[in-house]
């Protein structure tokens, strides 16, 4: 599933993604494959925000459409 898909309040697992100029700078940020992100609330425009570790992370929804996940048991 994409991370757009992923229901408010889960957990998820980033899984494998291209390497464009944008996965690249998500990973900067600390977005990238293997880490664990918990979708915490919508943003308008369809977008969320995400909490990785301490951080905070606003996404909009064609780079959440492109992303990856497999859900945290």
């Amino acid at each position: 599933m994409t991370l757009h898909e992923a229901p408010v309040g889960t957990m998820a697992r980033v899984a494998a993604s291209p390497r464009t100029p944008v996965h690249q700078r998500l990973a900067t940020l600390g977005l990238r494959e293997g880490i664990a992100v918990h979708v915490m609330r919508r943003t308008s425009g369809g977008g969320r925000l995400l909490g990785i570790g301490p951080s905070r992370l606003a996404v909009d929804r064609a780079t959440l459409q492109a992303l990856r996940v497999e859900p945290v048991q």
